[in-house]
């Protein structure tokens, strides 16, 4: 694999681990941008882009689109794994080319997230079908995590809506109110350190089927973010991660 150039906007956890797996795919990061870290607390201009591939970006929602705007205004490929601002991608397609630029976001990089997205689109068909099975998620968090539900949950709610023909909403906070027949609950839980749990199970009269994704630590979402960092050097287009993890597993 031929060496990259990664500019990583965002430090935080994520960033760090991100940073200590470049070696991964062979990648160097060349340029660090925070505004909550004085070190790297310097605007884009002071970043020379000349010598930068790809950026990989793991902010806050509330910076995320500024940040993504910046980068595509000078053609840099971008990666983030930022959450709570997807509704503002049609602009994003408005104002640049997809077939000029390349960007790919998702709620979540870990491979094994991914193919648990499938599992769970697969098990939701067959389930259904039967017609015996209500339907529950539930994901926890640690304590200091800023969105709930978290943007896996809804991407995994949106899964089984597509897929459950006796489901049309789901619902985030019962707010003491009891559930409607064509509703289902995915319930949040915010405590101690907690890397990330996804738990969707199926309940009848008589069994249970529970999928689980439990991430151990953060390495496997770091991985997948710097695959698809790779990955967008390559490709034009605005892509859902969860759309192209299997080309990009490939392509390693």
């Amino acid at each position: 694999m031929s060496e990259i150039n990664i500019f990583l906007v965002g430090y935080g956890k994520m960033g760090k681990i991100i940073h200590e797996n470049a070696g991964y795919i062979n990648a160097n990061v060349t340029a660090i941008y925070d505004p909550n870290i004085p070190e790297y607390n310097t605007t884009f201009s002071h970043v020379d882009f000349r010598n930068i591939d790809v950026a990989i970006e793991f902010s806050r929602p509330e910076y995320a689109f500024d940040n993504i705007k910046l980068l595509l205004e000078n053609k840099i490929p971008v990666v983030t794994g930022t959450t709570g601002w997807f509704n503002k991608i049609d602009e994003l397609i408005n104002l640049y080319k997809p077939e000029e630029h390349s960007l790919i976001y998702g709620a979540n990089f870990s491979i094994g997230m991914n193919l648990f997205y499938e599992i769970v689109e697969k098990s939701t068909q067959m389930i259904s079908q039967t017609g015996l099975y209500d339907v529950y998620g539930l994901e926890s968090h640690h304590r200091k995590k800023v969105d709930s539900p978290s943007g896996t949950a809804r991407v995994l709610a949106g899964i089984i809506l597509e897929n459950n023909t006796s489901k049309d909403q789901v619902i985030y906070d019962l707010n003491n109110n009891s559930l409607g027949e064509k509703e289902f609950s995915f319930s949040s839980i915010r405590a101690g350190s907690v890397v990330g749990y996804h738990e969707i199970g199926f309940d009848s009269d008589f069994d249970e089927l529970q999928l689980i994704h439990n991430a151990k630590n953060r390495k496997g979402f770091a991985i997948g973010a710097l695959m698809a960092a790779r990955y967008a050097v390559a490709k034009k287009g605005f892509f859902n991660f969860k759309d192209v993890f299997r080309d990009v597993i490939s392509g390693m």
